[in-house]
């Protein structure tokens, strides 16, 4: 049988944070022939073929069907679509490589708080300058899709050719959309992003191209592969709270869930069991408070490596995609 292509970040803070990721999910990935050649395998795990491209051309690749796997993107994925674009499927989310594409104008617009304002803006500004309102980005695509679902019609998108930040100080543009992590680099040049600004909400993902390619590819290290990257994307962001169930309250897993999203790792609890919660991580200090108020405790916290479930998401969304191609 062949060997599945899975593309990876070569360079770069998304290269940094992708082989953390591998490492702290026992994966180890070893180059062919160096650490300057451009393929590579996966240690321990047979027939997985890796090619080592920027997160633009995994993309690209993904999206012209070439390649059966790709860590990217969402941001890239969406920009480079095209209507002769291949079906590209989300597989996992990695949590790593967190950011946000998002609108943002100059803080002496203080007036401008939200999309709506935007649009009025953009028709008073193409009223009274006999041209339409300029917006530097070089997100063109999601740019052009969030403006037509949001009504906003009177803009010109311009070209980023360096900072996008500084592009309205320079006078090349009116406002901008960029991509940002912290928003501090924005908030630095004297601007500000909308209310409802926030366009895409990007990281890194697991992606794949259900197409014919994937005739005669062994199926079996694939989902060995995927069950551990999942389980580890699982655990990035949850935690595990242990306390003893020491008397009952009616409606407790209703209510764990409802307000904190939590859940106990098997089924509901008995009395006098000791309990494991799974919380995300955001969650711990107000589901534990809320526990000891209870007067549950003590409640004692640590976070897993790796979350197992009987059932994984990834692998089966592969499987189906596969089966309907």
């Amino acid at each position: 049988m062949s060997s599945l292509l899975l593309a990876l970040p070569s360079k770069g803070r998304l290269h940094d944070q992708m082989n953390k990721f591998f490492e702290s999910s026992g994966l180890k990935l070893s180059r062919s022939g160096g650490n300057r050649t451009y393929s590579g395998f996966i240690e321990g795990i047979e027939k997985i073929e890796i090619l080592y491209l920027s997160a633009s051309e995994i993309s690209g690749e993904l999206l012209k069907g070439n390649i059966h796997m790709g860590i990217t993107g969402i941001d890239l994925i969406e920009e480079s679509r095209t209507s002769a674009s291949k079906e590209v499927i989300m597989l996992s989310k990695l949590g790593f490589g967190k950011a946000n594409v998002v609108i943002a104008v100059p803080n002496s617009w203080i007036d401008v708080e939200n999309i709506k304002d935007l649009s009025e803006v953009a028709s008073e500004f193409r009223s009274y300058n006999n041209r339409r309102m300029r917006v530097a980005t070089k997100f063109k695509n999601i740019t052009r899709n969030f403006f037509l679902n949001n009504g906003i019609s009177n803009y010109r998108l311009v070209d980023s050719a360096g900072a996008t930040e500084g592009s309205p100080a320079a006078g090349t543009s009116e406002i901008i959309v960029d991509i940002t992590e912290t928003g501090q680099t924005i908030e630095a040049n004297n601007l500000k992003i909308l209310n409802d600004g926030v366009m895409l909400e990007s990281q890194s993902c697991i992606f794949s191209t259900p197409s014919d390619i994937w005739d005669g590819i062994d199926l079996g290290p694939v989902e060995k592969f995927l069950r551990i990257i999942s389980a580890r994307s699982e655990a990035i962001n949850k935690a595990e709270l242990f306390f003893d169930y020491t008397y009952d309250i009616n409606d407790l897993e209703v209510n764990l869930f409802r307000k904190f999203n939590a859940n106990f790792s098997k089924g509901s609890p008995e009395l006098g069991e000791a309990i494991t919660l799974i919380v995300p991580m955001s969650n711990v200090t107000s589901c534990s408070l809320y526990l000891t108020s209870l007067g549950y405790g003590p409640i004692r916290t640590s976070q897993p490596n790796f979350i197992y479930n009987k059932e994984s998401i990834s692998w089966n969304i592969l499987k189906q995609s596969i089966e309907k191609a």
